[in-house]
């Protein structure tokens, strides 16, 4: 028998409103899980130091280097060098009633060629800052020699809100400034670019700006008491945290998942929620039910699972769920649909 715990960010709708995109699917085996176990909204926590906790890794460095773990997510295979990174990633600035509000690009909203013709002008022009790169389409990089002395917001904190309320914070010496000004020369010379101009002729969104987020010092981890389990993620910065544990991860499989203890990290409702976006929800739901957690039930009922938890990480309010191998005997408790259950 096994235990395996589930970390879901997106999963709890953020807001009780008349409508709940929950309560026009199916979702019969999450819901059957909802009424057998026992809940819990927890403290306030960030998606990185759930994981952390999850990971068993003890104090580290605060705040957490995310573009060192990220960095390392996507690549095993480090250079060795002390150098210092930023994550940069391409996003489009637009105006809506009175403000400049960023949002992020979608995994095919820009193609490879775009991406290493606008990185080629970014290292022509602002060569002093570092050398950028890009790991994937929409995924970059600014590797650095020394860390920047500013405080920078994670992008997912940003997406959909004022920008100006989110620009780098001083720590430090005037990098804050420096960043600021910086954005807005990057700003310029994306405007003009020749890709941008392209891609609104064929009615597409421009890319034009560049998020700067990830403290770019070096990761520093105290990890003896790391849990030793299999750990299963396509997010690049929960793979960068496994592996700094020592833990290689792989691809969410869910048949592997029940046949040793391990952690999965299901990241395909966050996008959704930061855009408020119902549908692309409920698609994404849909497919955990069948592909996650129908059969999670069924090995919870035949004891091949001895203990399952799922945890929402928010930073308003956590949600848990816990179901021991006992669970399967609460035959008396009656499902409880998800859209009865939201955020305070």
């Amino acid at each position: 028998m096994t235990r395996l715990t589930l970390a879901v960010p997106g999963l709890i709708w953020p807001a009780a409103q008349m409508y709940h995109p929950a309560g026009d699917i199916p979702h019969a085996a999450l819901a059957r899980l909802l009424g057998r176990g026992r809940q819990r909204m927890e403290v306030a926590v960030s998606y990185e130091d759930l994981l952390v906790q999850l990971l068993g890794m003890g104090r580290h460095h605060r705040p957490l280097p995310l573009a060192a773990l990220r960095r390392l997510g996507e690549e095993s295979e480090q250079d060795g060098d002390r150098a210092h990174w930023l994550c940069a990633d391409p996003v489009n600035l637009s105006f809506m009633g009175g403000h400049v509000l960023l949002d992020e690009f979608g995994g095919d909203e820009i193609d490879a060629e775009d991406a290493a013709a606008l990185i080629a002008t970014l290292n022509d022009e602002f060569g002093s800052l570092g050398h950028f790169s890009a790991i994937t389409p929409t995924r970059w990089y600014l590797r650095m020699e020394r860390p920047a002395k500013a405080s920078f917001f994670p992008l997912d904190e940003v997406v959909c809100r004022p920008v100006q309320d989110y620009l780098p914070a001083q720590e430090g010496g005037d990098d804050a400034k420096h960043w600021r000004h910086t954005l807005n020369e990057i700003q310029i010379v994306l405007h003009c670019h020749p890709v941008n101009t392209a891609r609104e002729a064929a009615g597409l969104r421009p890319i034009n700006s560049l998020w700067f987020w990830g403290d770019s010092a070096q990761p520093t981890f105290n990890t003896p008491g790391a849990a030793r389990l299999a750990v299963q993620a396509s997010e690049p910065i929960a793979r960068g945290l496994a592996r700094a544990t020592g833990i290689e991860p792989d691809a969410p499989d869910v048949d592997r998942a029940l046949r040793a203890d391990t952690l999965a990290v299901l990241d395909t409702l966050a996008s959704p929620v930061r855009h408020l976006d119902s549908v692309r929800w409920q698609d994404a739901l849909v497919a955990l039910e069948q592909d996650w957690f129908v059969p999670i039930s069924r090995a919870l009922d035949n004891g091949a699972l001895r203990h399952f938890d799922l945890v929402v990480p928010s930073g308003r309010a956590g949600f848990s769920l816990t179901l021991g191998s006992g669970a399967r005997w609460r035959f008396w408790r009656k499902p409880l649909s998800l859209s009865t259950v939201y955020y305070p």
